[in-house]
């Protein structure tokens, strides 16, 4: 992956909100949805992207999609790292994103509540 193919991938900002989520924790497509307010559509339209461009790796479980980030991605482009730890959380949107991340964790919903919950 290169570094031009990394800047058009955090090019979007909901690409942003995604990645900022999935570089703390490996998250459902439902759970996703559910803390960043996007359209199952949209959002797979931008996991889709994200993987082909070699920045996700996805996991099936059951009938729920489970994404992250690809470990060797941080390790060869150590920039990334900065811009999640540091760069991201001078943003307010970020910041109240993993905030309602730490909340949704803390919660008693899991993907089947939460997918009943976005129909």
């Amino acid at each position: 992956m290169t570094v031009i193919e990394i800047l058009k991938v955090l090019s979007d900002t909901n690409r942003l909100r995604i990645l900022n989520l999935l570089y703390v924790q490996e998250l459902c497509v439902c759970e996703l949805e559910y803390l960043l307010g996007i359209s199952q559509s949209n959002l797979s339209k931008h996991l889709r992207l994200m993987s082909d461009a070699g920045f996700l790796e996805s996991r099936r479980e059951n009938k729920f999609a489970y994404y992250r980030i690809k470990d060797l991605v941080l390790i060869e482009h150590p920039f990334l790292t900065a811009i999640f730890e540091t760069e991201l959380g001078k943003e307010n949107l970020f910041v109240a994103e993993l905030n309602k991340l730490i909340q949704y964790r803390n919660s008693e919903l899991t993907c089947h509540s939460i997918t009943a919950l976005i129909v």
